[in-house]
C-alpha cells in the first residue's frame, strides 16, 4: 500500500473520531444524561440491523434507509431478540422502565443498542444517534462510546403551518415534518380552512375546493396599505396526499392534528355554501389579511355539514385531537340573526358568547361521539368551556391559566414568544412581518408552566406549540427562515430537563448545527448574530440609557455614534451608553475581523420629554409592554414596520398618562402617535385630551388634541401649547367597543400608543 495512503488513514479515522465525539455536545434538543465512554463503533458494510419484534420493523426500516442516504452503505435488516456483535439492535423496554418516548442508547466497542419506552421512543434514540452522525457538511460511520439515557419533558411538542394564506406543496411539507422529527418535535398543526381559502378535499361538499380553495387576488406591501393584486391564487390537498402526508409523519412518530376553522373564519366556506352564513350571502373568498364578520351560522343545516364535513376528516386523521379553531369570531351577525336571536332565547343564553360556547360544544360532543376530542384556541372559554375541550393558549398565557385551573389540558403558544411570523431581528434587515418581535433568545427563555399553577394544575399543561402564520410568507424558502432556528430552541425548552437550560450551550450548539442545516438545505435566519438594544430611564432626567447585548460567545460588539456601518475598530461595548441627544446608534458582533451578522441600529428624536419620569394608569396589557412606559419617551419613533419594541398596547377603555418635565418649560405643542389597524382589531383613541401644569396642582385643560393622519396607519394628536408647564397629563380615551362594519365588531378594541413628544 502507498505510504501516502497509510498516513492518511489514521488521519480520517482521527477525524471521524472528533466528529463523532464532538457531535453529542452539538445535540439539540439536550440530552438527559450522557456518560462517556472509551472506544469507539465504526459502522461498516457488514453491519446488521436487528430488530426485536415485528412492531419495531418500520423503525429498523427507517434507520436502514437513513444511513444508507448518509453513509451509503446496504444495511441488513434482520429480526432478532437479542442484539448481536457488530451490529445495531433496536427493542422495547419493559414497561414503565423509562418515560413515554424515552430511551437509552448504548454505544460500545462491538454494538449499538437502541431500547426505548415504545416504538416512539426508539425512533427518539434513532434520531439522536443520526444527528451524531451527521456533523455539519459530514457524515461519520464513526461514533465514540457512550450511554445516553434520555426522555421528553412535554408530552405536546408542537409546530404549526398556515397553508390558507399561502400554500405550500406536499413535498414542502413532508420536510418540514422532518425537521420536526429531527428535533424530537410530535405534533405538526395542519391549518387547512381560513377566510383566505379552504385547503383540504371533502368529497360530500366538492364546492370546498372548486370554489373555497382559490381567491380572486391577494393583500401585499405593509398591513396598513391595504393593497392588493389581481392574481388568482389557491390550490388544495387531495385525501390521498392527505393520506400520504399522515402515513409520512406516522413514520417518524409526528401526530398531524388538522384544524377546521369554526365558527369564525369561515369565509371560503361561505363563498362555496353561502346558505350557512346569517345572511345568505353571496360571499368570496377573501383576498385580504385580518378578522371577517360573515361567521357560520348556528342551524341545523350548518351543523350537518360541519359534521359530515368533521365525519371525513376524522377517517383521514387518527389524530386524538381534531383542532376546531374557534378564535376570533366576530358576533355582529349573530346579533343582527333572528334566528341566532330565538336561537339563544329558546335555549337560555344570555349573550353571544354563551352562544359560541353552545356552538363549540355541539361540535364537541360529535367529535366526541367518534371517539375523539377538541382542541380550540383560547377564546373557546369564552361563554363557558365546553366539558371535555383542550386549550390552545395564544392570547398570552391567562386563557392556559385559567383552562388547568378547570382541569382542562391546555397547550401553550403565546404570540409573545411562539409566534414565529413576528420578526426575529432588526426589522430593516427582515423581510416584511406581521409585526412583534421574538428573538431566539426570547423564545429560549420561554417557560411553559405559569408560575401562577398549583402543582396539580400544571400537570395539565401538556406542552406548547410553535406557529407559523403566512400572510406574509409567500415561499417554502421563507417559511423555513422563519421557523428555523425559533423552532430548535423551542424544541429544547419542550425536550430537555428545565435546569439544564443554558442559552449559552443552546447558542454554541445553535452554532454548530448551521452548517448541518445548510447541507439539509434549509434556509434558517441568522439574526441570532444581531446586537441587541435595551432602552432604559436613568437617574439622570433627559438622559436615554442604552445597553446593547449579545450571547456570550458570538462575538464582541463593536457600534459607533454617528449612525456610520461599525467595523472591527469601532467602539467595544464595555458599559451603558448614555444617550442625551438626537443622534443614531449604530452596532454589530465582530469575530476579528469577520462580522457574521447584520448591524442594527437605534436612532433617537430628543424633545423635552424624552427621557423624562413618565407613569400610565393602568399599565400596558403584557403582551405589548416591552420597556414599559417609558418606551413613550425613549427617543424612538415607531417606523413602519411594526414590532412590539415600539408601541404599548391596551384593551381598556380609559388611559391616564403623567409625565414630568423635571422643572418648567416653555412649550409650544405636545403631541402623542397611535395607530389604526383596523383589520387587526387595533383602533385610535376616540378622544386625546390634554393639560399642563407648573406646579402639579393646578392644571389648565388645553382640550381635545387635532388628529393627522399619517402613513402606515400611523396617527399623531396634537395641541399647541405657548405657555410655562412642567407637568403634562394626558388623557386617552378609546372608542369602547369595536363598531359595527369593522372586524371585531362588538368586542373590545386594541389601543396602540407610541412617542409621547413635547417641543
Amino acid at each position: 500500500m502507498n505510504t501516502r495512503i497509510l498516513l492518511l488513514i489514521p488521519c480520517i479515522l482521527l477525524r471521524s473520531l472528533v466528529i463523532g465525539q464532538a457531535s453529542i455536545h452539538s445535540l439539540i434538543p439536550a440530552p438527559q444524561q450522557v456518560i462517556i465512554g472509551e472506544g469507539i463503533f465504526t459502522i461498516a458494510a457488514d453491519t446488521r440491523t436487528t430488530v426485536a419484534s415485528p412492531d419495531l420493523e418500520e423503525e429498523g426500516t427507517y434507520l436502514r434507509d437513513q444511513l444508507k442516504e448518509l453513509l451509503h452503505l446496504e444495511l441488513m435488516l434482520l429480526p432478532s431478540p437479542m442484539a448481536a456483535a457488530g451490529g445495531i439492535h433496536l427493542a422495547v423496554l419493559p414497561n414503565d422502565t423509562v418515560a413515554a418516548e424515552g430511551y437509552t442508547l448504548t454505544i460500545s466497542t462491538d454494538r449499538i443498542t437502541i431500547a426505548g419506552d415504545d416504538e416512539a421512543g426508539v425512533f427518539r434514540g434513532i434520531t439522536t444517534l443520526l444527528n451524531m452522525m451527521r456533523a455539519g457538511e459530514v457524515s461519520s460511520a464513526t461514533l465514540g462510546c457512550r450511554t445516553i439515557h434520555d426522555a421528553p419533558r412535554f408530552s405536546w411538542r408542537g409546530m404549526h403551518l398556515d397553508v390558507c394564506r399561502h400554500f405550500f406543496p406536499i413535498e414542502f411539507v413532508k420536510k418540514y415534518i422532518d425537521l420536526l422529527a429531527r428535533y424530537k418535535m410530535n405534533r405538526f398543526h395542519w391549518h387547512l380552512t381560513d377566510d383566505q381559502g379552504w385547503r383540504i378535499e371533502i368529497k360530500k361538499y366538492p364546492k370546498l375546493t372548486e370554489v373555497g380553495a382559490w381567491r380572486s387576488g391577494s393583500q401585499y406591501g405593509p398591513y396598513s396599505q391595504r393593497t392588493y393584486d389581481s392574481t388568482r391564487y389557491g390550490g388544495f390537498y387531495t385525501q390521498e396526499q392527505i393520506r400520504e402526508v399522515v402515513a409520512y409523519a406516522q413514520a417518524r412518530h409526528v401526530t398531524v392534528v388538522p384544524e377546521i376553522e369554526m365558527p369564525g373564519h369561515a369565509l371560503a366556506a361561505l363563498a362555496a355554501y353561502p346558505e350557512l352564513s346569517c345572511t345568505g350571502g353571496p360571499f368570496e373568498v377573501a383576498k385580504g389579511w385580518g378578522v371577517f364578520e360573515d361567521v357560520f351560522c348556528p342551524k341545523e343545516e350548518t351543523f350537518t355539514f360541519l359534521e359530515n364535513v368533521l365525519s371525513e376528516v376524522i377517517d383521514l386523521f387518527p389524530s386524538a385531537y381534531i383542532h376546531i379553531g374557534g378564535d376570533e369570531c366576530p358576533k355582529e351577525r349573530w346579533k343582527q340573526c333572528s334566528h341566532c336571536q330565538q336561537l339563544m332565547k329558546q335555549k337560555g343564553l344570555k349573550d353571544e358568547h354563551e352562544l359560541q360556547s353552545f356552538f363549540i360544544q355541539r361540535i364537541e360532543r360529535y367529535v366526541n361521539s367518534k371517539g375523539r376530542k377538541i382542541i380550540g384556541w383560547d377564546e373557546i372559554l369564552e361563554g363557558g368551556l365546553a366539558p371535555n375541550a383542550a386549550v390552545m393558549s395564544w392570547r398570552g398565557t391567562e386563557g392556559g391559566i385559567a383552562a388547568a385551573q378547570q382541569s382542562h389540558p391546555v397547550v401553550m403558544s403565546p404570540g409573545t414568544h411562539c409566534y414565529f411570523d413576528h420578526y426575529q431581528g432588526e426589522p430593516v434587515n427582515e423581510p416584511l412581518a406581521i409585526g412583534g418581535y421574538t428573538t431566539v433568545q426570547k423564545t429560549y427563555a420561554f417557560e411553559p408552566v405559569p408560575s401562577a399553577l398549583s402543582a396539580k394544575e400544571a400537570a395539565f399543561i401538556l406542552g406548547a406549540q410553535g406557529n407559523v402564520w403566512t400572510e406574509y410568507i409567500l415561499s417554502p424558502e421563507h417559511v423555513e427562515y422563519m421557523a428555523v432556528p425559533r423552532m430548535l430552541a423551542l424544541a429544547e425548552v419542550l425536550w430537555s430537563p428545565r435546569s439544564a437550560r443554558n442559552e449559552a450551550d443552546f447558542v454554541r450548539r445553535l452554532r454548530s448545527e448551521f452548517p448541518t442545516l445548510s447541507a439539509l438545505n434549509v434556509n434558517y435566519s441568522t439574526s441570532l448574530f444581531d446586537v441587541g438594544f435595551s432602552l432604559k430611564s436613568s437617574k439622570k432626567r433627559g438622559q436615554v440609557n442604552v445597553d446593547l447585548s449579545a450571547t456570550p460567545g458570538l462575538g464582541e460588539i463593536r457600534y459607533t455614534l454617528d449612525g456610520t456601518e461599525p467595523t472591527h475598530e469601532s467602539l467595544p461595548f464595555t458599559s451603558t451608553i448614555e444617550q442625551r441627544s438626537s443622534g443614531t446608534i449604530r452596532a454589530a458582533l465582530f469575530n476579528g475581523m469577520s462580522k457574521p451578522g447584520h448591524s442594527t441600529s437605534r436612532t433617537f428624536k430628543f424633545d423635552l420629554g424624552t427621557g423624562r419620569a413618565i407613569t400610565t394608569t393602568p399599565a400596558p396589557h403584557e403582551r405589548y409592554n416591552n420597556g414599559g412606559a417609558f418606551t413613550l419617551v425613549d427617543g424612538i419613533v415607531a417606523g413602519d414596520k411594526r414590532v412590539n419594541h415600539e408601541w404599548l398596547g391596551w384593551r381598556d377603555e380609559q388611559v391616564s398618562i403623567s409625565l414630568d418635565l423635571g422643572a418648567a418649560q416653555w412649550v409650544s405643542r405636545i403631541s402623542l402617535g397611535a395607530l389604526a389597524e383596523r383589520h387587526g382589531w387595533i383602533h385610535p383613541p376616540e378622544n386625546v385630551s390634554i393639560s399642563v401644569s407648573e406646579t402639579g396642582t393646578d392644571f389648565i385643560d388645553l382640550g381635545s388634541a387635532s388628529r393627522t393622519e399619517l402613513p402606515f396607519g400611523h396617527m399623531l394628536y396634537s395641541v399647541s401649547t405657548p405657555m410655562t408647564a412642567r407637568y403634562i397629563k394626558v388623557l386617552v380615551k378609546g372608542i369602547g367597543v369595536i363598531p359595527s362594519g369593522d372586524p371585531g365588531a362588538g368586542d373590545r378594541p386594541w389601543m396602540f400608543l407610541d412617542e409621547l413628544h413635547v417641543e
